[in-house]
This record gives C-alpha cells, sequence and structure tokens, in this order.
C-alpha cells in the first residue's frame, strides 16, 4: 500500500500516546479516520487534533475487551465510510507484577485488553479489509514481545501472543492473495502514561525504588527515550513497505539482536543486572535508616 491518501484507517486507543500520534500521522497521510478510545475526554481531544487538520473522522467510544461492541464498531466504521483499509490495533494497558503475585483478575483484565482486544479487532475488520481489495492490519506488540522480563510477566506474556497471531494470520492471508497483509509492531521504551495508567504491585516499589505509582511512572519517563511520533512514524513507513515486523527504537532493536544470537547469554546478563539493582538498592534503604 504506497499510497494512503484517501484510505479509511483505524486505530484503537487513539486518546493519548501512540494512538493519538498514529492517527494524526494517518491524517497527514491524507487518510480518513475512525478513531476509538474507553476514555471519552482523550478521544475528543484527539478527535478535534485530527479535525483541525481538515480530515473526516469518525470517534467513538470503545471497550476493546468487549467483543460485541467491536464487532458493531466494525459495522459502523464501514457504512460510515464505504470501505475500511487499515486497522491499527493499538489499546493496551500494563500490569507491573511478578507472575507469582499477580491476581487472576488483573491476568485476565490485560489479556482481555492486549490479547483478545487485537484479535477481535483484527477479525471483525479483515471482512471489510478483504472486500477493499487493499487492507492492512498493523498489531502494536513490544520489544517484551520478544524477550520477557521479571514483573512483566503478563504483559509480555499477551505481547508475545500479538506477535504469534500476527505472523501467523500474515502468512495465512499471503497463502490466500487476498490484498491484506500484517504487521506487528515491536516499540521499546516509550514515553507515555501507560505505566501511571495500568496497575503495579505495591510490594514492588521498594525493590524499584519509588514512593508510589507515580514516581515509578516518572523513573520509566525518564528511562523512554523513544517517542509516540517515533512509533506512528515507523508504522506508516511499515504499512506502505509492507513489513512483517516493525521494531521502534534502539533498545527494541538491541533485544532483537541479543536475544536471536546469545539468549542464554543475554537472559543470564539480565538476570545479574537485576539482582546486583536490587542488592544495590536494599544496600541505600538500610544505609539511609
Amino acid at each position: 500500500m504506497k499510497n494512503l491518501k484517501q484510505k479509511v484507517a483505524v486505530v484503537t486507543g487513539a486518546g493519548s500516546g501512540i494512538g493519538r500520534a498514529t492517527a494524526l500521522a494517518l491524517a497527514n497521510e491524507g487518510c480518513l479516520l475512525a478513531i476509538s478510545d474507553i476514555n471519552e475526554s482523550n478521544l475528543e481531544e484527539t478527535r478535534l487534533a485530527i479535525e483541525a487538520l481538515d480530515v473526516r473522522v469518525l470517534a467513538t467510544v470503545l471497550d476493546v475487551a468487549d467483543r460485541d461492541a467491536f464487532e458493531k464498531y466494525a459495522s459502523d466504521v464501514a457504512v460510515t465510510f464505504g470501505r475500511v483499509n487499515i486497522v491499527i490495533n493499538n489499546a493496551g494497558v500494563i500490569v507491573r507484577s511478578s507472575l507469582q503475585n499477580i491476581s487472576m483478575e488483573d491476568f485476565h483484565w490485560i489479556m482481555n485488553i492486549n490479547f483478545w482486544g487485537m484479535v477481535y479487532g483484527s477479525m471483525a475488520f479483515l471482512p471489510y479489509l478483504k472486500e477493499s481489495g487493499e487492507g492492512h492490519i498493523c498489531n502494536v506488540s513490544s520489544m517484551f514481545g520478544m524477550m520477557a522480563p521479571a514483573n512483566v510477566g503478563a504483559y509480555a506474556a499477551g505481547k508475545f501472543a500479538v506477535r504469534a497471531f500476527s505472523e501467523t494470520l500474515r502468512t495465512e492471508l499471503d497463502v490466500e492473495e487476498c490484498g491484506v497483509s500484517v504487521t506487528s509492531i515491536h516499540p521499546g521504551m516509550i514515553k507515555t502514561t501507560i505505566l501511571r495508567d495500568g496497575r503495579l504491585d505495591p510490594s514492588l516499589l521498594e525493590e524499584i525504588g519509588a514512593a508510589d505509582k507515580e514516581e515509578a511512572h516518572a523513573q520509566y519517563i525518564q528511562r523512554a527515550f523513544n517517542t509516540p511520533e517515533k512509533v506512528a512514524d515507523s508504522i506508516v513507513k511499515g504499512i506502505k513497505k509492507n513489513r512483517m515486523r516493525v521494531l521502534v527504537g534502539f533498545d527494541a532493536y538491541l533485544v532483537d539482536w541479543a536475544t536471536r544470537l546469545t539468549p542464554v547469554l543475554f537472559r543470564r546478563l539480565a538476570t545479574k543486572v537485576l539482582k546486583m539493582d536490587k542488592a544495590k538498592r536494599q544496600k541505600t534503604a538500610v544505609t539511609s535508616t
């Protein structure tokens, strides 16, 4: 899909972060936009920003974990615009907790949004994408869809599943030769509010050296050197070049390289660094008291 002008693009989780940046990037490419988010006020801000570009936009409050609502949304978009060409399954959340401590409620919450929401979005829109004769699905995974660090196991499990689903669906559609393709997106650490808006096991605060979730979020933002706009630009390029996988940020490329070439050594080094960091924090805490 070399030219995106007048293509109808759907973006979930468009109220902020990567979703908003991607919706605006697609609008600047000349796309017509159907955007959704569970946060109505954030969604409205994105809608106004798109309309300021003189681009037609449909904004819908949507819980991507609701399969029936997603299927109705897909139908509404197709009726409103007459076709669908691009679907960006971006909506996502995070739970920062060890697998040993995470509650099943939190596990279901994150998987329902990050994995099942992506599945619902892909399958609900797929018939309309095929009907258009020229379609593309982008599913936002993570660099944690290539490696599984401690204390974000549920998040990594979902992002690995997003990658597997996307690559399988791409292969099936390639065999079918229906004009529809799939790309998985793997950003590194991005300056978004995902940690502040997510769920955090309080028992981790001392280990990570934060007084509360807000401070943990501030630490994350300080370490993240990639922007939502950078991800959005990579998504647009990935669609145009029909890439199977798009990495965003030096950290994502480093993880990809290390897990391919030295997976065992990389895991051992990561574990050693985490142990040293934990010991350092504990020593600092004892000294300060």
